[in-house]
């Protein structure tokens, strides 16, 4: 009632979002008011917020009413009741990933959290690379017995290493076998082309294990070390050429990588 009579019902506004609400009369339930809010995926965040509401009303209504820790607190509101029971029907399973997710969280002992659980599910769209191809030695022991350089009035291309006849010789790196036989000096002699140039020298060989033609890989026998050609005992003589010269080959595969001195 007015100071004037009775207020028309035409007067009565009405809340634009809640049309079933006036204003100053409240006809609908917090549960009413938050149930279309919990559809879809706004349903589990809205019962977590629901959750801290509830928790919040209840802390301020006791300290707003001074209790003590002696006096029986009263049963909370229906609005408070309302919002605790749409948080409960919140989907249980993933509010316990929310809660091992949170940055917060404590979860037992040896038990993966939700995220290092997805961690360690992931993959890297980056495949593997094969590693890179190494210079290997040419025998299973190296012992040098003659370096590169000048000797008895002449050039030594090569380096010599101390073998014993039948001592299995290695690739030093893959290529194309392109001499595999006798050749005057060097006796039984086997040359590979590793490209760019790039050649080796694997001299007085007892026996030679690979043909003209055959693509080798590095580690691999091609052949057997001795004493053939101008030699004075059993061991691997070692050339390295660049572009059809010969070059220091303990620098070379210094440089490259492999450290034999």
């Amino acid at each position: 009632m007015s100071e004037t009579g009775p207020v028309a019902a035409s007067a009565i506004r009405r809340h634009a979002a809640r049309p079933h609400r006036t204003r100053g009369q409240h006809r609908a339930s917090w549960a009413a008011e938050l149930s279309p809010l919990l559809a879809g995926t706004q349903r589990r965040y809205t019962a977590v917020v629901g959750s801290a509401v509830a928790g919040a009303s209840i802390v301020a209504m006791a300290t707003g009413a001074g209790f003590s820790s002696g006096e029986e607190e009263p049963p909370p509101s229906r609005a408070v009741a309302d919002i605790a029971a749409l948080a409960a029907e919140a989907s249980v399973p993933e509010a316990q990933v929310a809660s091992t997710s949170s940055p917060g969280s404590t979860a037992p002992l040896g038990t993966a959290t939700a995220d290092e659980v997805a961690l360690s599910e992931r993959t890297s769209p980056v495949t593997g690379q094969a590693a890179q191809i190494k210079w290997t030695p040419m025998l299973d022991q190296i012992t040098i017995t003659s370096l590169f350089g000048q000797r008895w009035g002449r050039n030594h291309n090569g380096v010599d290493f101390d073998a014993e006849t039948g001592d299995p010789v290695y690739a030093a790196y893959p290529g194309t076998v392109t001499h595999a036989g006798w050749e005057t000096g060097f006796g039984n002699l086997v040359i590979i082309d590793h490209g760019d140039g790039v050649e080796t020298y694997y001299a007085h060989n007892s026996e030679v294990l690979v043909s003209e033609g055959d693509w080798v890989d590095a580690g691999s026998q091609i052949a057997n070390a001795g004493n053939t050609g101008r030699s004075f005992g059993s061991h691997v003589h070692f050339e390295v050429h660049v572009n059809g010269e010969p070059v220091e080959p303990l620098n070379y595969l210094a440089e490259a990588g492999l450290d034999l001195r």
